[in-house]
Order: structure tokens, then C-alpha cells, then sequence
């Protein structure tokens, strides 16, 4: 549920944003990434988009993206510690979705630990699929990856989906949604 009455906004990540950013990462990840890795990512990559979801005068959540040829890949979602549960990721993960739509992605895809439950529930709502494996992805425990992979993201009963979650998110920021059905060329 996400919480009622907060005004919440989404907003490129700029390099402010990153102490904030790694707060959250240090304490909600096992491997957080290098401390320069935002840094590099909003500085010199061209295929990088990060964003922050604003709460009131905080960032909350934030998360990123890497949009290369027809695929938009997942990179990261964070979730504070004390707002995990209400919903802020299904916010997040609905922005990278519609900025894959913006962006001319036609499919997406991402990788989880097996063990992160909730993340997969959230992936799988969304119509994600599991379609492969990392073996060993996770240098903290050794944990094998799950490959996630959407269905084309434009094909009516993935997009309707889609249109479904987030007309009822209400986040300033959110960007235009996609129109129904395929689109026009």
C-alpha cells in the first residue's frame, strides 16, 4: 500500500543525489555498489538512467536502468529500509518500465537473487518471466542469479497490464504512459 497522504515525485538522479543514493544502498544491500559507481554512471554513461523517488523533502527510493538497442536492463532498485512494504518499489519499478516505453525498448530484462522473494513477486506481477540463470552472480554469498526477461512490452496484454498498475500509482514524475493496444508507426 502505498502511503496516503506523501507527496511523492520522481526526478532524474543528479549527482547530489548520490550520498542520499549510497545511505540507502549501504544499509538495504549485502554488495553495494563502489562508491564511484553513480558517479562514473552519471558522468559517462550514455545508456544509463537513474532516477530518485522523492518523499516529501527525502529521497525514499531510487533506482536505474541501461537502455541498449531494443532492451532497457534493469541495473537497480533501492527501497529505504523504513518505507520498504508500501509500495514505493512497485513505483519505481513502473517508472523503468514507462521509460523503456520512452526510451523505444522493445523488451526488458534484469537479474534477482532467488532468495529476494518479494522482488520476484513484484517482477512477476509486472508479467515478468524467468529465463535463465547466472551461476554465481552475487560475490557476497556465491548465490546464482535469476535472469528475468518481460515479454515484448509493447504487445497488448503486457502493455494493458502495464496501463493497469499504474494508473492508480499517482506519482508526480511518473512520465506519459504509453497509449493502449500496439503502437502506431
Amino acid at each position: 500500500m502505498i502511503l496516503i497522504g506523501q507527496r511523492l515525485a520522481i526526478k532524474p538522479m543528479t549527482e547530489e543525489d548520490i550520498p542520499a543514493v549510497r545511505t540507502i544502498e549501504l544499509d538495504v544491500f549485502p554488495t553495494p555498489w563502489p562508491s564511484n559507481a553513480y558517479h562514473r554512471e552519471l558522468r559517462a554513461n550514455r545508456s544509463a538512467h537513474y532516477s530518485c523517488l522523492w518523499r516529501d523533502a527525502e529521497i525514499a527510493a531510487y533506482s536505474g536502468l541501461w537502455s541498449v538497442g531494443e532492451e532497457a536492463h534493469v541495473t537497480t532498485i533501492g527501497v529505504r529500509r523504513g518505507d520498504q512494504g508500501h509500495g514505493l518499489g512497485k513505483v519505481m519499478f513502473a517508472h523503468l518500465v514507462n521509460q523503456s516505453y520512452a526510451l523505444g525498448a522493445n523488451f526488458m530484462s534484469l537479474e534477482v537473487r532467488p532468495t529476494n522473494e518479494p522482488a520476484i513477486h513484484l517482477y512477476e506481477t509486472f508479467g515478468f518471466k524467468v529465463l535463465g540463470r547466472r551461476r554465481g552472480y552475487y560475490t557476497d554469498n556465491g548465490e546464482d542469479a535469476m535472469v528475468m526477461w518481460s515479454d515484448l512490452i509493447h504487445a497488448p496484454r503486457f502493455k494493458a497490464r502495464f496501463l493497469e498498475i499504474a494508473k492508480d500509482l499517482g506519482v508526480e514524475g511518473l512520465g506519459e504512459l504509453p497509449e493502449p493496444g500496439w503502437p502506431r508507426i
